[in-house]
């Protein structure tokens, strides 16, 4: 079977054809995955967000007026499933925690070449001191964070992925970046001494 068009796969989401759901999930759950992981920070929850995100697809295709890509509103779903996964969670906890697991340091940050044993200690307690930071960052500056930064999103398309304003996107970008440089820099205090 050839791959369908972006249009003609909407169409057949629409009709609910079973082919058009494999190309869906085949085409986009490594960038849904991704998202989710990277706003979450749980293996076990960006699972479980990933399902989610595509049961919303299929049962909200209809929804889909196309004044933005596909990718934009997938971008947008999966953004939202992983913030209200963070919420859930957050009730079910009754109090803010860190919601990461600790092990799971596979994406994206932690992109090192083979350096040397004592640059591979430092990079992986920089990397970990990253992780810990963006866990520090509420949910809407993470996200905001994470798709501009982390998945190389325009500031535009950040800001269709989160239903925000271009301006209100830029803002929150921002200060995610001022707050991770503040969580970062009291936790590594001889960096800035230096």
């Amino acid at each position: 079977m050839s791959l369908l068009t972006e249009q003609e796969l909407i169409i057949a989401l629409q009709a609910h054809k079973p082919a058009a759901c494999e190309q869906l999930i085949e085409s986009y759950s490594t960038l849904v995955y991704r998202v989710v992981y990277n706003i979450l920070r749980s293996s076990q929850d960006a699972e479980d967000a990933l399902q989610e995100t595509f049961v919303i697809i299929y049962n909200k295709i209809g929804d889909f007026r196309g004044q933005s890509k596909l990718s934009s509103w997938i971008y947008r779903i999966a953004t939202n499933t992983a913030l209200n996964c963070i919420k859930r969670k957050q009730r079910k906890e009754d109090k803010d925690g860190p919601l990461g697991d600790d092990d799971d340091m596979e994406m994206a940050l932690s992109d090192v070449l083979t350096p040397l044993p004592e640059e591979l200690l430092a990079s992986q307690e920089a990397v970990s001191l990253v992780h810990e930071a963006l866990q520090e960052l509420s949910p809407k500056l993470r996200a905001a964070l994470v798709l501009f930064e982390l998945e190389g999103l325009s500031m535009k398309e950040t800001a269709v992925a989160l239903d925000i304003s271009e301006s209100a996107a830029k803002l929150r970008v921002r200060r995610a970046r001022i707050t991770l440089h503040r969580i970062l820099t009291r936790q590594m205090p001889e960096a800035t001494d230096a």
